[in-house]
């Protein structure tokens, strides 16, 4: 519908010229996505990549050289960080689970409690690292700058996905109560 009624302020826009010419034709509907979602997900991050890439280059005025060097770093600790991330968020579910059950175990909420914490402290490890690596190849302001834009950015991009799904508010970016 959003195609057919773009069309329609187009061709009221455009004045007399568009009265002269036949009318066009709808656009027909869109074809189903044949996408699965995993690859939806993959397209998805794939652009949030770029982008982050595009704002990084811009932000830092990266030269090719630097950017060579650095964008690997970034994506060896992103694919990292999405590791930990499903780790965490299957930790967070089986606690949910655990907690609304009728009656929770208390072994098993405090197993859980001890994974989650050594997730946590396996995702600061993993950020300490990352920077310790991109010191490597960027300069101080220049490190200072990516620490500035990255969570920026992050949230951003959290924002934009939660916006997306529908779910309307702000997300919850740590899973915490």
């Amino acid at each position: 519908m959003k195609r057919f009624s773009g069309v329609a302020l187009g061709l009221l826009l455009a004045g007399t010229s568009a009265r002269a010419q036949p009318k066009p034709v709808p656009p027909s509907p869109p074809v189903a996505d044949q996408r699965t979602p995993e690859q939806l997900r993959r397209e998805v991050l794939d652009r949030m990549r770029a982008l982050r890439a595009f704002k990084i280059v811009e932000a830092l005025k990266l030269d090719e050289a630097t950017s060579g060097r650095l964008f690997p770093i970034l994506s060896r600790y992103d694919d990292r960080e999405m590791a930990i991330a499903a780790e965490r968020h299957a930790l967070m579910r089986e606690l949910r689970e655990e907690t609304e059950a009728a009656h929770p175990d208390d072994a098993r909420l405090t197993a859980t409690l001890n994974k989650l914490q050594a997730n946590r402290a396996k995702q600061r490890a993993m950020r300490d690292d990352r920077v310790k690596d991109v010191r490597k190849v960027l300069t101080p302001i220049q490190q200072a700058k990516l620490v500035l834009l990255l969570p920026r950015l992050e949230r951003d991009f959290a924002g934009w996905i939660h916006e997306a799904s529908g779910r309307g508010g702000p997300p919850n970016m740590g899973d915490e109560p």
